[in-house]
């Protein structure tokens, strides 16, 4: 049988298990996490305080993790260059992989958003990340509101991405 990846718009709940048993789900607070982008300046979760964030958890060597990578740079272009826009903020954090490794990915394929490197797995453990690419929802307020595991074509991110704005 085909896949319906297609026909999956709405948001399916899902919850992890936490650190300490202590499970995160849609409605608790996002685990605050600091990561250095590719020059080595810490981007931390919270310093985007009031505003909604899409975190997307992938890795080079990833196929479906660069498949929609193009897809999320044109949906999140769209959304900031709309008029009043609600200011979305994006964290696409390589796991696992060098610096070196991700740089050259980044360059060679002139993706044209900032990305940070995780390459210590921190962000796996504190969001319990069990598949790549992996996609968490944060709204304006700081608490979980979606996860994804695995790639999403436009609409299903748009679906997820539009209640946050």
């Amino acid at each position: 049988q085909a896949s319906r990846v297609d026909d999956v718009d709405a948001p399916v709940p899902i919850a992890f298990a936490g650190r300490g048993g202590t499970a995160i789900a849609p409605g608790s607070p996002a685990p605050d996490i600091t990561i250095p982008d590719l020059d080595g300046v810490d981007v931390r979760l919270s310093s985007f305080g009031g505003r909604p964030v899409w975190i997307n958890i992938w890795a080079s060597w990833c196929p479906p993790c660069r498949a929609e990578l193009p897809d999320i740079a044109a949906l999140y272009q769209e959304i900031i260059s709309r008029p009043r826009a609600a200011p979305l903020a994006l964290m696409l954090v390589s796991v696992g992989e060098a610096k070196d490794d991700v740089r050259r990915f980044v360059e060679r394929t002139r993706f044209p958003l900032p990305v940070l490197v995780d390459t210590d797995y921190r962000i796996t453990e504190s969001y319990r990340v069990s598949g790549l690419p992996t996609h968490v929802f944060v709204g304006a307020d700081g608490t979980l509101r979606d996860f994804a595991i695995g790639g999403l074509k436009p609409r299903a991110m748009r679906a997820r991405v539009e209640p946050l704005l």
